[in-house]
């Protein structure tokens, strides 16, 4: 299984929601992202079967074959591609300022209600952590 540092995990809107599905389910089948995807009007079969051969090439999906179907599965973590995504983002939209980042976030009016403060809290939580590996 290939390793992918976060830097090189790259996925565009429809790989993601591709990918989004194998990891939902653990494993899929073209037919089964079809099905998936399928709400309104989605990507053809011929689309979707080609966008998951580009991804396998790219070291991001594995198959077997069951019942004379691939079965994908992921060979990257949901948690790694939105690493990636947040760093690339990061980068390219606020220059690498976590602080402009996060002022962003906190102008969002989407925020929940409760978004905030659990914010503050898990930044309190990351500042206590770090101190005490300072001591």
């Amino acid at each position: 299984m290939p390793k992918h540092t976060e830097s090189k995990i790259r996925l565009g809107r429809l790989e993601l929601q591709i990918m989004t599905v194998v990891w939902n389910r653990q494993q899929a089948s073209v037919h089964d992202v079809r099905d998936a995807l399928s709400s309104g009007k989605g990507p053809a079969y011929s689309t979707i079967l080609t966008m998951m051969r580009k991804l396998e090439a790219k070291g991001y999906l594995r198959h077997e074959v069951k019942d004379r179907s691939f079965i994908y599965r992921a060979t990257i973590s949901r948690d790694d591609a939105r690493h990636n995504a947040m760093s690339d983002m990061l980068e390219r939209l606020f220059g690498g300022s976590a602080t402009l980042l996060m002022a962003s976030l906190a102008q969002q009016e989407h925020l929940r209600p409760g978004d905030r403060n659990a914010i503050r809290k898990l930044l309190k939580e990351l500042a206590d952590e770090r101190g005490s590996d300072h001591d």
